[in-house]
């Protein structure tokens, strides 16, 4: 695998470094926040309501985000929301020793955090094929995803090593600085790519013009359909179910939930080469329908397990799955879509997968309270894994 990565240009490398940072800024956030938030209040439903609230902005904010991929430079996109970024962790710990710390000022920062990110998301993917030809696009979008599974293994594992010493809302400071350093490879990156000086005329018409390609062409339309139901079922047991998993199921701790978000990466990362050796050898619509069952039906064993290594096993097989869906549609996205379109094309993306995430989680906490959450874990198990089945039925869609 890392033979393959071996030539890759400056530009990529500079992209892949910023993107490490910044997806261990993403991890240790998220692992930090719903930790911090289950610190101050037992009540699942404000758990659920709160990641719910820092997933919302993708709903809200995408489409915007998407058109001004589409109309400003790119790179400059991406530093303005990892600087952002910086700025809203930095200052919670601020806020904790001024006494003004309560789960609705951290649902308020992640709010922010990714409204940020609505902005940076499709800037990142629109902005890889002017680094690399069409050829290398599997390559590059497959180094770019080591990022995912190194920022998740890295950002959790310091927060499971210092939580032990460290209240969580301290912990944010260093957060911040990860996005700065983020900002420091960004700025190496060149700045102006061809691809975004096309000039895009302003209107509500072309802000959802994205919208209107990808419905027009029916692999894409399956994509965002089969992404949103597939989302919906997946995300908000992955995100609020698993530190009620870790906490009122298994007994653990906030090490213990870190350490499980650590194997879920481990898991994403030994599923890369896979992906790429796929990629090669399947077409991209069979490695995506594959990807969208093995994404459910690996949750299934946590119905009955329990115990923490059980768990996480459990876990880090899911994290296999994760790589041939991210890898596979970005590259799919950036062969099959116009090119003065992919910002909002992948704002659009980053709709069905942050947005359904905002109303899965809701869902997932007002549930929790309710069921039990390893049932939880069960039933959606089966109903996203028949997601995969549902796209097989396109012609169009498996065969692209």
């Amino acid at each position: 695998m890392f033979r393959v990565f071996a030539r890759m240009p400056r530009g990529v490398m500079m992209l892949l470094w910023a993107q490490m940072a910044s997806q261990m800024g993403d991890a240790a956030f998220s692992v930090l926040l719903l930790w911090a938030v289950l610190e101050s209040t037992d009540s699942k439903l404000v758990i659920g309501l709160v990641a719910m609230l820092n997933y919302l902005p993708i709903l809200l904010f995408g489409m915007v985000g998407g058109l001004a991929a589409d109309r400003l430079p790119r790179r400059g996109l991406m530093i303005a929301s990892d600087a952002v970024r910086a700025c809203l962790c930095l200052a919670l710990p601020l806020a904790g020793w001024s006494g003004l710390m309560n789960p609705w000022i951290l649902a308020a920062a992640g709010f922010g955090l990714f409204t940020a990110s609505a902005f940076f998301n499709p800037a990142r993917d629109a902005y890889i094929p002017s680094l690399v030809t069409e050829t290398e696009l599997v390559k590059a979008n497959s180094l770019i995803q080591t990022s995912v599974p190194i920022g998740w293994l890295f950002g959790p594992a310091l927060c499971a090593a210092f939580l032990k010493w460290v209240p969580a809302v301290h912990l944010f400071a260093g957060v911040g600085a990860l996005f700065l350093v983020s900002v420091f490879f960004l700025l190496g990156l060149k700045r102006s790519p061809v691809a975004e000086r096309r000039a895009v005329p302003p209107g509500l018409e072309e802000l959802f013009s994205g919208l209107k390609t990808s419905w027009g062409d029916v692999r894409l339309r399956w994509l965002l359909v089969i992404t949103a139901a597939d989302n919906l079922f997946i995300m908000g047991p992955a995100i609020v179910g698993t530190p009620l998993l870790v906490k009122n199921i298994l007994g653990g701790s906030g090490p213990s939930y870190a350490l499980m978000e650590a194997l879920l990466a481990l898991g994403v990362f030994a599923g890369l080469p896979f992906t790429l050796w796929l990629n090669r050898h399947v077409g991209q619509g069979k490695v995506l329908i594959a990807g969208i069952f093995l994404d459910g039906i690996t949750y299934l064993p946590l119905l009955w397990v329990t115990s923490m290594w059980g768990a996480g096993a459990t876990v880090a097989l899911h994290g296999v799955s994760i790589p041939l869906i991210t890898v596979t549609r970005t590259s799919l996205v950036q062969r099959i879509a116009p090119s003065h379109q992919l910002g909002r094309i992948f704002a659009l993306i980053n709709i069905t997968v942050l947005g359904f995430t905002a109303i899965s989680s809701g869902l997932t906490g007002l549930a929790a309270t309710m069921v039990p959450v390893n049932v939880i874990f069960g039933v959606i198990a089966v109903a996203a894994a028949l997601c995969g089945p549902a796209a097989w039925m396109s012609r169009k869609f498996r065969e692209a």
